[in-house]
């Protein structure tokens, strides 16, 4: 498969992670020659997770929100599964390792490793580095909650508790406007009781070829990615 079809399914996934400036490139197809480069948000050493006590609902939910997004940039490591409807469906996984690593499987496509600036596909079992910096122009996949993803987030309320994958968790709602409008949705998060950490999330997309996607939350694994050629 050709760079230019493997790349929107990155960006693609990107967007499925709420980063509204990642959705605005998978729904129009530029490449990945006119994106902008971003900073990634370096994560603290070693794995951190909030407490019981401090995941518990403060009767502010912005408040609440806004300390599991910190929680949750603070991660070493994470992996989320994505299945997603729409004109785009889409069924992937995605790991990732502080500061800048990614691994995506797609059951639509090869799999894909970024190392910082460098990214790598398989194609028939043979692993294969595109030449370039082409990793640099991946924006941060964890975006939509840093300060700025956040500032468009509206209507966040508390609705109550809920299991999610076996786990107790408080549930939120906030309608996600995106910016310009680009990735808007209506979401639901359930935030972990014993980490205060996101669990799932369930949007539901306004516009573009992606109209829902449900997201799961796994902090336990342990994720090792490493470039798999030299």
């Amino acid at each position: 498969m050709k760079l230019e079809h493997i790349l929107p399914l990155v960006l693609l996934a990107a967007a499925a992670l709420g980063c509204s400036q990642i959705r605005e490139m998978a729904d129009t197809g530029d490449s990945a020659a006119n994106t902008a480069n971003a900073n990634s948000t370096d994560a603290a050493n070693g794995a951190t997770s909030g407490t019981s006590e401090g995941s518990a609902p403060s009767g502010n939910p912005n408040a609440d929100i806004n300390r599991m997004a910190d929680a949750f940039l603070a991660q070493r490591s994470f992996r989320a599964k994505m299945v997603g409807s729409g004109q785009t469906p889409m069924n992937m996984e995605l790991e990732f390792v502080a500061p800048d690593r990614f691994r995506i499987k797609n059951t639509n496509a090869p799999d894909m490793v970024i190392v910082g600036k460098n990214v790598y596909i398989e194609n028939e079992g043979r692993w294969q580095k595109i030449p370039g910096d082409l990793g640099s122009s991946v924006l941060d996949m964890r975006k939509a909650w840093d300060e700025e993803g956040r500032k468009w987030f509206t209507d966040v309320k508390y609705v109550g508790e809920d299991t999610a994958n076996g786990k107790p968790a408080y549930v939120y709602t906030y309608h996600n406007k995106g910016a310009e409008g680009v990735g808007e949705n209506d979401s639901k998060i359930w935030i972990g009781k014993s980490n205060g950490l996101p669990v799932r999330i369930e949007a539901n997309y306004k516009k573009g070829t992606l109209r829902s996607m449900t997201i799961d939350y796994d902090y336990d694994a342990d994720i090792s990615i490493e470039p798999p050629v030299k």
